[in-house]
């Protein structure tokens, strides 16, 4: 039997070409955006915030990282500058932060950033490793260096205009937006009481000119700090108008993460529970 030269074209056409891999030169440029990327939304990052953040789950993400940082510092895309711990973090220089704004992505460089050496190093560096443990369960996150430098979908402006503070990380997932505060040094009753009252709002748009709706608060601190205790004291102070159910409600409202960390400030791991008030 003859077969048609219609039922044979599909036998004998080639078969479509495999795309083309990046080479490894491609490779090096795009895992250097990254690098660049990571440090504009957080202002400073050490090595092992940065294998977090661009290689997340590779069984030797640090070492890619300390590669790729030593080619942008070779390169004068990144500054090395001594924190407060002894260690090493990484800045934007304005060459990093002109290589960004070139690719459209506005940045601005960290050569003055107080918080590498100053006593908020670790309030700092605590959030940054928190939001990128939060990237990697599926949300958005924004450190508030991110958010007060245009780099996140929500505004300085807009924050304090629907809370009167802003806070140090927002996540956000679809139409879902969280806040959240780190308590790297004890805050006061007052701010506590502030803080838990942010959980009177869940539920409310966060601002008439954006999508999100606010569902609920994050409050981070160091696993070995008795923090939980100051933060339900403070929010029963602040609740002492409610019924024991509406207490009950707002209290699952707000989440306590509690970060397990080794020296200096080094990330093992976080674990989530609702906040609890011992006496409602």
């Amino acid at each position: 039997m003859r077969l048609s030269p219609d039922l044979l074209s599909g036998l004998l056409r080639k078969p479509a070409p495999r795309p083309k891999l990046p080479t490894s030169r491609e490779r090096a440029a795009t895992n250097r955006l990254r690098v660049l990327q990571a440090v504009a939304d957080h202002g400073h990052l050490r090595c092992a915030d940065l294998a977090a953040a661009c290689w997340p789950g590779a069984r030797f993400g640090e070492q890619m990282a300390q590669r790729t940082v030593r080619a942008l510092v070779t390169s004068g895309d990144l500054k090395a500058r001594a924190n407060c711990h002894g260690g090493l973090s990484y800045v934007l220089t304005r060459l990093g932060a002109a290589a960004l704004e070139v690719r459209g992505t506005g940045a601005h460089h960290g050569l003055d950033l107080a918080s590498v050496r100053g006593p908020t190093f670790t309030h700092h560096a605590l959030t940054s490793r928190w939001c990128l443990h939060m990237q990697g369960q599926g949300f958005q996150a924004f450190h508030e260096y991110a958010v007060a430098s245009g780099r996140a979908p929500v505004t300085t402006e807009q924050l304090l205009r629907r809370y009167g503070k802003v806070c140090d990380a927002v996540l956000i997932k679809g139409d879902q937006l969280w806040l959240a505060e780190t308590e790297a040094a004890p805050k006061s009753t007052q701010e506590l009481m502030r803080i838990a009252g942010l959980a009177e709002h869940v539920g409310r748009r966060v601002h008439p000119d954006l999508p999100f709706v606010l569902a609920g608060v994050h409050i981070v601190f160091n696993a070995e700090q008795n923090h939980a205790a100051r933060i339900a004291k403070a929010a029963r102070e602040r609740w002492q108008r409610y019924t024991a159910a509406q207490k009950h409600t707002l209290a699952g409202r707000i989440t306590l993460n509690r970060v397990s960390l080794g020296l200096p400030l080094v990330w093992r791991g976080c674990t989530d529970e609702p906040l609890s008030l011992k006496a409602i």
